[in-house]
This record gives C-alpha cells, sequence and structure tokens, in this order.
C-alpha cells in the first residue's frame, strides 16, 4: 500500500478550468471521499490519478515516486467505474482473472484460487461461470470490484460505483465496500455527489466546487466546523 499525493493539479480543457490548483494527501491505507455537485472536477481528479488524462499542470506523487508521466498500465492503481465497464463475452471467473493474466506472473491454478478466494469474500461464488448480462446491478457491482481489488493495487480507486443501484442495495454495498477496504488496507479514492455516502463511508473527506478544494477533513470536523458557507451548506443545513 502506499501514500498517494496531488500536489498543485490543474486541468484545463480550452477555456475551462475543471482543476485549479488542487492539493491534498491520501495516507497509507485510507479511505478518502471526494465529494461536490455536478462538474466540480470529482471525476476529473481520478482520471488524472489514475493516468487516464493528463494534467495541464502539476504532480501526483505514489509514495516517493513522482508518476505524473506514467501511463495507466504502468502505475500500481486500480479503477472501478460508475458503469462497471465488465467484458460482455467473459464469464464472472474470466472478467476476475483478466488482469491477473495481464499484469502478474501467477500460473493458471494460482489465478484460479484467487478468484475463487474473492468470490467467496464478495458472495458470488455461484455466478462465476456466467456473463455479465445475467447477472443484476449488484452482482455486476461485486464482479467488478473482485477484478479490481484481485490485482491487490497500492491505491484503489472508485467513480461514483453505487450510483446505479437501488437505494436498498446502495446502503448494503456502502457496507461492505468499508469491509473490503478495512480487511484489505488498500488506500482508497471514492468519488461521489452524495453527502451522506461520504458521511458514513470516508475517514476524510474532500469537498470540491468549481475545480477547487473548500475543505478536506474527518466527517464530523466538517459538519461541526465548516471552513466556508459553501461547505457548511453541502454537507449540513445552516
Amino acid at each position: 500500500m502506499a501514500k498517494v499525493k496531488v500536489d498543485q493539479l490543474d486541468k484545463s480543457y480550452g477555456d475551462l478550468k475543471a482543476v485549479e490548483g488542487l492539493s491534498f494527501s491520501i495516507n497509507d491505507g485510507e479511505f478518502l471521499v471526494i465529494v461536490g455537485p455536478s462538474g466540480c472536477g470529482k471525476s476529473t481528479t481520478l482520471d488524472v490519478i489514475a493516468g487516464l488524462e493528463s494534467p495541464t499542470s502539476g504532480k501526483i506523487w505514489l509514495g516517493d515516486e513522482d508518476i505524473t508521466e506514467l501511463a495507466p498500465q504502468d502505475r500500481d492503481i486500480a479503477m472501478v467505474f460508475q458503469n462497471y465497464a465488465l467484458y460482455p463475452h467473459m464469464s464472472v471467473q474470466e472478467n476476475m482473472s483478466f488482469g491477473l493474466k495481464m499484469s502478474s506472473d501467477y500460473d493458471k491454478e494460482t489465478i484460479q484460487e484467487k478468484v475463487q478466494e474473492m468470490a467467496s469474500l464478495l458472495g458470488i461464488s455461484e455466478l462465476l461461470d456466467d456473463k455479465p448480462k445475467e447477472l443484476s446491478g449488484g452482482q455486476q457491482q461485486r464482479v467488478a470490484l473482485g477484478r479490481a481489488v484481485i490485482r491487490e493495487p497500492e491505491v484503489f480507486l472508485l467513480d461514483e460505483p453505487l450510483s446505479n443501484l437501488d437505494a436498498k442495495l446502495r446502503t448494503e454495498m456502502r457496507t461492505e465496500l468499508q469491509q473490503i477496504q478495512n480487511n484489505l488496507g488498500i488506500t482508497t479514492v471514492y468519488v461521489t455527489h452524495d453527502q451522506i455516502e461520504a458521511m458514513t463511508m470516508g475517514d476524510r473527506i474532500a469537498v470540491l466546487n468549481e475545480g477547487q478544494l473548500q475543505q478536506i477533513d474527518a466527517p464530523l470536523e466538517l459538519y461541526y466546523n465548516p471552513a466556508n458557507r459553501f461547505v457548511a451548506s453541502f454537507i449540513g443545513s445552516p
């Protein structure tokens, strides 16, 4: 596992500044939630950390390594997207094992064992032969999580992973995600627009607005000691 540091990050698209002067650190094993209204730069920040977008300026550090210019496949980072991004022609087992086949030297038997262990942890052992189209939204989410976590990355990025689920399942998956992250101790960055999700899941919360960091703090500290009127209004009801 590793610490992540975002240093003076700017990301512009022409005249539009998606992220401006963003700096924060994520501690080893920490669960950091990035929250804010639509268009505030949450997903852009996650994409830059993952290497899917190049910053206009600024640096991204993973531990002591500057990874700003590294390609996504060269960063020990796994990401789960809002739409799950499962391979439709592959079974659950093939989806979960794909990353290990590409990024590790494990033999076939070891990969199969790891898939079985992860499937058991996520409660999807009976689905390993199914294709994504045969699964419910919650089951697809578990497969996407398993595919990312099975690689044992140093950093785990989640971009609004529960937004497509109904309210009951979303509440259940919040708890499961926290348990998985606690068990594995993976440094995690979680993006959401849902204040309740942020307050119940994060060790710390980073509040963004219009591409700028407003405050980063523990949930109760944000609630009781907001840095400005925006944070007060977004997190609570002053």
